[in-house]
C-alpha cells in the first residue's frame, strides 16, 4: 500500500519517535511510505529581540529536529515553510495517517484520493496548553482510529461513541535498549526524563529525591532531556544531566540506576517505563499512561499519581531492599519488556491499515 503520515513537525518527542519506527518497518514490509512535515517555526519579531537581548535567559528554540528520520528508507518531505500540510503537499496514497490533533485537522479536508483516513492517537490531549475543543473535534472525525494505550480506547468509546478503533501498545527496540545482569549499586541512584511541561511530574521527582538525599546524602540522581541545562529548574544537588543525548548513552543511564521515576500525571503510553525496563531497571511509576498494565507483573513500583509521600516511601522500598530481591525486581522488569517487540506491533498496525483500506 501507499501510506502516508502527516506529523505536525520533527522533532525529538516520542511521539515522533514512535512514527518513525512504524513508518521504518512499514517500508521494510514493502509499502510505500511517505512522512510529510511542515519546516522549522521562525522566530516572531518579538522572540527574535528577546533573545538576542538575552531577556530573563530566553533562547528561541524552534525544537525541530530531523534524527529520527536522517537514515529513513523511506521518502521525507519537509515543506518549504512552517505551515499548515495542505492536500498538494501530499502524494495520492492508499492511506493517509493524521498523528496528533492538528493534523487531523488538515487532515480533514484531504480529498479522497489522498487515501483513507486514519487518527493514530498517542495522547488524550485535552489538558492547557492546547485548544481543548477543537481537540475533542478531532476525536469525533469519522476516521478510523488507531491509539496507544486501551485507557484512550475506553475513552473514545465512552465519551465520543466512537466504535472503529484498534489499541496497539508501544514497544521498546531491542537492540538499542539492553542491559546485561546486573546488581544493585551500592550507592542508590535514580533517574528520570525531565521536561518543563508540569503534566510530566518533574517537580515531583526532584521535591522527593531532595527528601531521599537528606537521608541518604550520597544518593545520586542522572536525567536527560530535550531543554538546555540553563532552562532546568528545580534540579537536586549533583545532578548529572545530559543534553538531547545519543542512544547509546540513554541506554547507559537507564543502566546505571536502581530506579527508574516516571512520575507524570497525564501520558499516552510512557516509553521510557518499557526503555528503562529493558535495560534491567525496575520503575516506580504513577498510575497514568501504560504504566498500570506495564508494572503489573511485579517489575517496580506503582503509585498514585501527584503523591509525594507515596513516591518517597517507594524509593525507600526500592533501596532498602536486600540484593537479591532487587535482582528479582530487575528480572521481572526485564522479562516484561522482551513480551513488546516492534515485530509484533507493526503486524498489528498493517493490519489495522488493511482494515481501513479494504472498508
Amino acid at each position: 500500500m501507499k501510506i502516508t503520515f502527516v506529523v505536525p513537525a520533527l522533532n525529538l518527542s516520542g511521539g515522533l519517535r514512535v512514527v518513525s519506527i512504524y513508518a521504518k518497518l512499514l517500508a521494510e514490509k514493502g509499502h510505500d511510505i511517505t512522512v510529510v512535515s511542515p519546516n522549522k517555526r521562525m522566530p516572531t519579531v518579538k522572540e527574535r529581540v528577546k533573545s538576542i537581548l538575552n531577556w530573563k535567559g530566553y533562547k528561541f528554540n524552534s525544537n525541530f529536529d530531523e534524527s529520527f528520520f536522517s537514515d529513513a528508507i523511506y521518502d521525507v518531505k519537509i515543506l518549504d515553510s512552517h505551515r499548515s500540510v495542505k492536500c498538494n503537499d501530499v502524494p495520492d496514497a492508499d492511506i493517509v495517517i493524521a498523528t496528533f490533533w492538528n493534523t487531523a485537522e488538515w487532515v480533514a479536508d484531504f480529498p479522497e484520493r489522498k487515501g483513507k483516513k486514519v487518527y493514530f492517537i498517542q495522547h488524550y490531549e485535552v489538558h492547557s496548553g492546547f485548544p481543548v475543543e477543537r481537540v475533542r473535534a478531532t476525536l469525533r472525525f469519522p476516521f478510523k482510529k488507531i491509539v496507544v494505550a486501551n485507557w484512550i480506547r475506553d475513552i473514545l468509546r465512552d465519551e465520543y461513541q466512537q466504535q472503529s478503533i484498534h489499541a496497539i501498545g508501544n514497544a521498546v527496540d531491542q537492540d538499542l535498549f539492553f542491559s546485561t545482569r546486573r546488581s544493585k549499586n551500592s550507592v542508590p541512584t535514580f533517574g528520570l526524563m525531565y521536561s518543563s511541561r508540569t503534566y510530566k511530574g518533574s517537580k515531583l521527582a526532584f521535591d522527593c529525591f531532595k527528601r531521599f538525599q537528606e537521608k541518604f546524602p550520597l544518593a545520586k540522581l542522572v536525567a536527560f532531556g530535550t531543554e538546555d541545562v540553563e532552562n532546568v529548574v528545580g534540579f537536586p544537588d549533583g545532578t548529572k544531566y545530559y543534553h538531547q543525548p545519543k542512544q547509546d548513552d540513554i541506554r547507559n543511564i537507564y543502566a546505571q540506576c536502581d530506579a527508574w521515576l516516571f512520575t507524570s500525571n497525564s501520558e499516552g503510553f510512557g516509553l521510557p517505563i518499557l526503555e528503562a525496563m529493558a535495560c534491567r531497571t525496575p520503575v516506580i511509576g504513577t498510575r497514568c499512561g501504560a504504566a498500570p498494565e506495564l508494572l503489573r507483573s511485579g517489575g517496580g513500583i506503582l503509585v498514585n499519581v501527584d503523591e509525594e509521600e507515596e513516591l518517597f516511601s517507594a524509593m525507600v522500598d526500592i533501596h532498602e531492599l536486600e540484593a537479591d530481591k532487587w535482582l528479582g525486581l530487575s528480572n521481572k522488569a526485564y522479562k516484561e519488556a522482551q513480551c513488546h517487540q516492534w515485530g509484533d506491533k507493526v503486524i498489528q498496525f498493517e493490519e489495522a491499515l488493511v482494515e481501513c483500506y479494504e472498508k
